[in-house]
Parts: structure tokens; sequence; C-alpha cells
């Protein structure tokens, strides 16, 4: 993922992962309560972190193989074939709107499940990263993006010891 830096953004910091550990940077960013965006770039992937006063509130993940869609199958919370019926409809509208609020307002799926797995995905992602040892980050102080997302609003440190447990748990 590339950064689109505009003016009112500003590089805090940057640096290797091989140097400071994903847990380390994470700490850091928790403990000086800051907001803003860090960017990790890895070699087969990239994330993206949105983080307020030290609380993480949203990730993204560049190739990430668990979409919402095939978790919400996954997690028997909608069929395949609501899912294709939501994804064409969401390919025919423009501006695109959210996969999930069209499952939502077709009566496939409760918000408060949509909300559930898309905690759950941002959780994934952080734990995912964790894992990672080598790569770049950059720190841009930032406002959260704008609009009517659903945002996790978890404490750092706490999510960093449910991912040492859940890496602790794959090995």
């Amino acid at each position: 993922m590339k950064a689109n830096f505009t003016k009112n953004e500003t590089v805090a910091f940057q640096g290797d992962l091989s140097v400071i550990t994903i847990e380390n940077l994470m700490q850091l960013v928790s403990h000086a309560a800051l907001s803003g965006e860090l960017q990790l770039t890895a070699t087969a992937n990239s994330a993206v972190f949105f983080v307020h006063k030290g609380t993480l509130v949203y990730s993204y993940l560049e190739n990430n193989p668990m979409k919402i869609g095939k978790r919400l199958i996954q997690e028997g919370y909608i069929s395949s074939e609501h899912l294709d019926e939501c994804l064409a409809l969401y390919q025919r509208k423009s501006p695109r709107p959210k996969i999930g609020k069209i499952l939502v307002e077709k009566g496939y799926l409760q918000q408060k499940d949509l909300e559930e797995a898309i905690k759950e995905q941002i959780k994934d992602i952080f734990f995912e990263v964790l894992s990672w040892k080598e790569g770049s980050f950059t720190f841009s102080v930032k406002e959260i993006p704008p609009g009517e997302g659903i945002f996790l609003e978890e404490r750092i440190d706490h999510l960093i010891l449910q991912g040492i447990i859940h890496l602790d748990e794959l090995a």
C-alpha cells in the first residue's frame, strides 16, 4: 500500500523492523498515546493501522486471505448466495458502499454481527503482523479517515498479550 501524504500529515518516525520489533513499536505508539497511521511493509505484504491516543481503531492488510465476506460465510452469518447477490449489487452501485452495509440493508446480516466480525478481522490482522520480523515502518501523524466505519477501540498492550498467546498456540 502506498502512502498518500498530504501537507497536513507529518511523518513522525520511520524505521526497520529488523531493528525494532513490532511489539516494541506498538508499545511505543500505545505508551506515547499517539494518534495517526502506522504503515508496515514486509516482503510479501503490507498493513496499515490507525490509532487514536494509543488505541488501535482500524487496520487493513493488503493481501488479506480472509476478506469480510469469506469470514461471514465461514462463521455462518450469511450464505455464499447472499454474498454473491450483494457483491453483484456492489459492482453496480456508484459510489460503492461497503459490502457489509449492503448485507445489513438486505436483511441478510444483523449490524451487531457485522461489527463483531469486523472487530475480529482487525484483531486477526494485528496478530498476523506480530509475526513479521523484517520490513519497514512509517508512522504519520494524521486524523482517522472520516466515514461510517466500524472501529475496534482496543488497547494495544492488551492486543500484544493476546497476539503473543495466539502465536504460541500456532507454534
